[in-house]
Parts: C-alpha cells; structure tokens; sequence
C-alpha cells in the first residue's frame, strides 16, 4: 500500500520532460509538490532522490532552480544513495534568467552610532572570521591597516629540548603598539593574533606574554617543519583587539558580538555572517563512487572557515574546501560560481576522476580556488585522482584569509587538463603541479597547463613564488601557450616559470612571460626539462634563473626570445651546470654592450664573474648559436607582441604563436569579467611598491 501510494505521490510530482526523464521545481520558499507551478524546497527534493532512483533507474533526473537565496543549515549530501550511476544522471540545474544561490550564510543586523554591533548566536562554535556587508568582505581590525604591514625587527628562537620542533620565539614590536597590548588585561591580550607573512607561507598564532624590557612579545608552538620557523625579513599585522577597530569597513568579533564601522553615516546595517563550514559533499566510497552528476548556472556563497589559528604550510595545504568531492567520477560544474568562502573554493580530493569544472567563476576566496588530489600516495591506485578538467574558469581575488594559497593547487595527480582559464589577484602562486620535493615516484604526470592568462600575483607580500609552480618528476606534462604577468614577491623568488625541486622531463613552450620580480624562467633543480620558444621580457632583477648543479643533464633552454629592459638576461650557474642553451635572441631595448650573465658557482653562492654575451660564448661554449638583435616586435613596450617581419626569428627557429589565445573564451560579457577592476590592480600595484623589497 505505502509503495503504491509513494507512487501516486511521484506521479504527481515530476513532469516526465520525455521518456526516463524526471524534473523537480524548487524555490526557496517552496511549500509544493515539486511540480512546475508548485515547486518544493531544496532539502524535500534531495530527499526524494533515493526513491526516484529505484523508481527510474535509467536516464536524468534534473532539479530546477527557480532564483533566490537557499540557506542552509546543513551541507548538501551526495552520495551513493542518492548521487548518480552509469545509466543515470543527476541534474541540478537554475531555471532559464534564474539566479539560484546556496547559501551557508546568516544574515545579521547591527546598530549603534558610529560603531555599530549585533549578537551572534553560537559564536563559540562557530568562530566566524569573515563579515559580508553589501556582498563584499568586510576587514577584520588591524594593526597597520589593509594593505599595509610591520616590518620584522628582531626576532629571537630557544628550542623546546623535551619536545621536536616547539620553540618559544620573542618578536620585537613597535612601540605604540606594545603600549595598547600591555593595557590589555590578560585575557583580551590572549585573544589578540599575530599575522606572519614569512617566505612562502603565513603564521597566525596568539601572544603567551608581553617583555617589558624591549616591548617584544612571545609565543610558542610545535611546528610542521623546521621551515616554518619564523625569522627575518618578514611581514605581520596584528588583529583581534578592540583598539584595532578604527576605521571605516573594519569589524570585530567581541566575545559573542561583532562590533562593525560602517563607511556611511547610519545607525543600521545588515551583513551577512557565513556559519555553514561546507556549502555540498560529494561523497562516494571505493567500491561505488558517486557518479554522473551536473551542477549548472548555480552560486554557491558564504562558507566560514572555524578559525582558530593558522599553523604555516605550503599552499595552505591543511585547509579544506566549501565544496569537498571524494571517490566521485564524472561530476561537473559548469556556469556555476563559488564565493565569498573561508577556504578553498572545491577540491576533488580522494578518487575523484573525469570530473569537470567548467565555464565558472570562483572569487572572494579566503584560501585558494580548486584543489586537485591529496598529499598523500595512497597504495590503492583506485583511490588516485586523475583524469580531470578545469576549463575556461575565472578564479580570482585569493588568498584573502590564508594567503599562501594557491589559484589551482594540482598535488600527486596526474592526467588533468587546465585550459583556457584566467587565474589572478593571488598572494601567493596561480597554479601549482606536483607534490615530491626531489626524484622520487610521483603521479603529477602528464598533465597539461595550456592557454592559461596567470596575473597579478603576489602583491609584493610572500617569497618563492611563480605564476606556475612544478615539483618533482613530470613526465609528459606541458606547459604551454600560457600569457604570465606581474608576479611580485616580497623578497626571493617571483618568478613566471618556477621548475623547483626535482621537476623533471616537463616541456614549457610558446608561453609569454613578462613584468615578474625575480625572473621569467628558473630551474632551481631538476632533469632533462625542454624550455623552447617563448618570450620571456621585462623582468625586474634576471629575466632566467638556473641554480643547482648535477651530474645528470639538467635542461635544454633553446628556440627562445629574451628581451630585457634592465637587469641581467641570465643569473645563476648557467656556465657550470650540464645544461643545453642554443639559438636564442636576446635584447635589450636600450643598449645591446650590457652585461649578460651574472654567473654564480653554485646554489645561493656569491657572484663569480660577469660576461658580456660574446664573452659568455667564449667561455662557457654555449649560447654560441644566439645572438643580440632586435627580434622585431610590433611594440613590446606596450605590450603588443606580434611580428613587424620573421627575419630574426627565423634564424633561431623561432615558431610565432598567438598570444592573445590565452584566457578564457567566450562573449564580450565573460572576457570583461575576466579583467581585474581598476581599483584592484591599484591596490595591487601599490601593495608591491609599499611592501616589496628591492
């Protein structure tokens, strides 16, 4: 009886689109049945999914989205249960002009004159660390202010002898900032974080205690690694104090209120709070994953990160995403945007293969955007991540929270495409691939980085960074037809092309590479890589780096066009290394008598000696092939790249390819977008004169 009821329920419903195929309506204040003119809530329709199933094993069952905000209370689960097969498709999907978000957001309303507050209810659980006021992420108060930072005076470690890698360590402050900390009572003075933005990565502890004698501060943790301790030069900013809270667009989390200074005038506002920690899982298992599903034209927005405090690690690895996928097989995002999130955006994380991500628009990302596999090698090769797509993608504005996040962050997984997207507003490094640091096994193969537009990133803030950044060995992975520039680092390493520690058997062609701090290309080490037929340009200090000497055969750098405008064309040991460099063209634009190669013996060593390119030839016997000539473009210093005549590059076996063939495709509206705002690149271009290191 109750089977035969379920179905008369069903049939009314769905509204069959033809043969095997079912579709649900949904609204926000849904109170229906699920038909068209009766649609249901989200979670009703989620939840009829197993039966459908049973009822309809073959063919597509869509969820139409009509427009509006469907907060959550708890994430979206998928799984085997209620996720797709083979043989059926599971469509979530917004309605024709709809504008359908899911929403791990609270909205709140504040008053007061001047600053202006509201309670928030389980705040100890939920520890917010992002306020949304008109979509746009408020500033938690800071001492300097947005954008700006201390510099790290001087800094003291003593070592935990009963405990690996704890060490308490004394930081110098400012004065005027030492005297508003010590007339904090002790517990406030507990709740204040420091903010340290030290090489590649930041630490956000709290302060143990105040030394009166030279206003320094301590703290002591365990750390992941003997890198991660702190030390000179480095940034930091200090947050979490009532006193901080002095300027227009800043907030506060007060004991369980949050305090807020509106830009304007007024004695309320309404913000929006994110209190959901994941926005949707995807959760299959080893034996059946989840399968067949599609996300399209949905928003996804407002996920906290329960923040209670940052311990450093490479590309904020330790930080999870709103969306998280695992043991998932073809699952696509396409027109879909993902926002105004605490952590990274998705990763597809445990066994997850042929899925896609399409056509999106991520941004407003407290950690990174996409994530592709684990740290970790797992013995069971089903268990691997392969085999995905992230495709015509704009991921922007990152790293707003954790900034040693990465735009895409690729670990050990191999067989991915990532084309055609534009990846920019990053404080650390656009796109990393790889997860080995030397010649040992790694699956991070044969995966191809094409026709990407990399920019802005670095703000002038974290070190060792690049717009593409490889690890270990990557045999049959391209990278290629990419358009990098603006990468700026605080200190070391802003490079465009980053081959670090044991890259090997990668291919970097046709990509154009100008305006980054430290150099276009640099191999730190690694084996048998091919660098051909790009246009490195315009970089600040070196325009290609090659650092460590091996035994083996290190790269073949050929085919190349180098066109400087100050600083050396080549850095580092180029003469020693057993390396391949032939038929390149170097130029500089305002006088080709420069010094051409400041050589070093080995890695981080002084400077040996500095060569001409005719004195470069003679004694290294490379290069001899290259020469300095004018490879003749249209109007470089305005960055148009294209060929007056192939007469130069001809002779070097030059092949022209098309640079502006980068970034996203598309109509007039997607490409505009893809353009970081005026206002931001003035952000960022002031961020890396105020901050950067010369």
């Amino acid at each position: 009886m109750l089977k035969t009821l379920a179905a008369i329920i069903f049939s009314c419903i769905f509204l069959p689109a033809f043969a095997g195929n079912v579709a649900i309506y949904v609204s926000p204040s849904g109170k229906g049945n699920g038909s068209k003119q009766s649609p249901t809530t989200l979670q009703k329709a989620i939840a009829m999914l197993p039966n459908l199933k049973k009822e309809n094993p073959k063919g597509t069952i869509t969820i139409f989205f009509n427009s509006g905000d469907y907060y959550l209370d708890q994430p979206i689960k998928i799984n085997s249960q209620n996720g797709g097969t083979k043989d059926l498709q599971i469509v979530f999907k917004a309605l024709p002009n709809s504008y359908p978000v899911i929403s791990g957001g609270k909205e709140i309303t504040m008053h007061g004159n001047h600053i202006l507050s509201a309670p928030v209810q389980n705040a100890d659980s939920i520890r917010p660390y992002d306020l949304y006021i008109h979509g746009k992420r408020a500033i938690r108060a800071r001492t300097p202010n947005i954008d700006h930072y201390f510099t790290l005076g001087k800094v003291t470690s003593v070592a935990d002898t009963q405990h690996t890698l704890r060490f308490t360590q004394q930081f110098q402050i400012p004065p005027h900032v030492f005297k508003t900390l010590s007339a904090l009572p002790p517990a406030a003075l507990h709740k204040v974080w420091f903010n340290m933005y030290h090489k590649w990565d930041n630490t956000i502890h709290t302060i143990d205690s105040l030394n009166t004698t030279d206003t320094s501060f301590y703290s002591t943790a365990t750390l992941l690694g003997d890198w991660a301790l702190i030390g000179k030069p480095s940034l930091y900013y200090v947050e979490n104090y009532a006193a901080a809270l002095d300027t227009a667009n800043e907030w506060i989390l007060d004991d369980d209120t949050i305090k807020y200074i509106p830009a304007e005038n007024i004695k309320e506002q309404v913000g929006v709070i994110p209190v959901l920690e994941k926005l949707l899982l995807i959760q299959g298992d080893s034996s059946i994953p989840v399968e067949n599903i599609l996300f399209d034209g949905i928003a996804f927005k407002y996920c906290n990160y329960n923040f209670n405090g940052y311990q450093s690690y490479q590309a904020a690895q330790q930080i999870d995403a709103a969306i998280m996928i695992d043991n998932a097989r073809n699952v696509r995002f396409n027109h879909c945007e993902i926002a105004h999130t605490g952590q990274y955006a998705i990763w597809l994380r445990k066994g997850v293969q042929h899925c896609e991500i399409a056509n999106s628009y991520l941004h407003d990302l407290g950690a990174g955007g996409i994530r592709v596999g684990e740290t970790v090698i797992r013995d069971n090769k089903t268990q691997w991540t392969f085999g995905n797509k992230i495709d015509n993608c704009i991921i922007h504005c990152g790293g707003l929270d954790f900034p040693s996040a990465v735009g895409v962050f690729v670990a050990q997984s191999g067989n991915n495409i990532i084309s055609h997207n534009d990846v920019g507003d990053f404080r650390y490094t656009g796109i990393s691939v790889g997860w080995v640091w030397g010649y040992a096994f790694s699956p991070s193969i044969n995966n191809k980085i094409i026709y990407n537009h990399i920019h802005h990133i670095g703000w002038g803030v974290l070190s060792d960074m690049a717009a593409i950044y490889t690890l270990g060995k990557a045999t049959g992975t391209e990278v290629s037809h990419n358009r990098i520039n603006d990468v700026y680092s605080y200190d070391y390493g802003g490079w465009g092309l980053y081959a670090d520690e044991g890259t090997s058997n990668i291919v970097m062609e046709k990509n154009l590479v100008y305006h980054t701090k430290t150099g276009g290309f640099h191999q730190h080490y690694g084996k048998d890589n091919i660098i051909r037929n790009n246009i490195i340009a315009f970089n600040k200090k070196f325009q290609a780096q090659f650092s460590l000497i091996e035994k083996h055969h290190s790269l073949n750098f050929k085919h190349n066009i180098i066109l400087a405008d100050s600083g050396y064309f080549l850095q580092g040991a180029w003469q020693k290394g057993n390396i391949t460099l032939d038929s390149n063209c170097y130029w500089n634009l305002h006088n080709d008598h420069v010094i051409f190669i400041q050589s070093t013996g080995s890695y981080s060593a002084n400077p040996i000696n500095y060569s001409t390119l005719k004195e470069w030839q003679r004694n290294s016997a490379k290069d001899l092939h290259s020469f300095m000539a004018d490879p003749q473009f249209v109007n470089a210093q305005d960055f148009n790249f294209n060929f007056k005549n192939n007469s130069i590059i001809k002779k070097i076996g030059f092949e022209p390819f098309d640079v502006h063939a980068a970034g996203v495709r598309g109509d007039k509206q997607w490409k505009e977008l893809a353009k970081l705002p005026k206002a931001e690149i003035e952000r960022f271009d002031s961020s890396v004169s105020r901050n950067m290191l010369q």
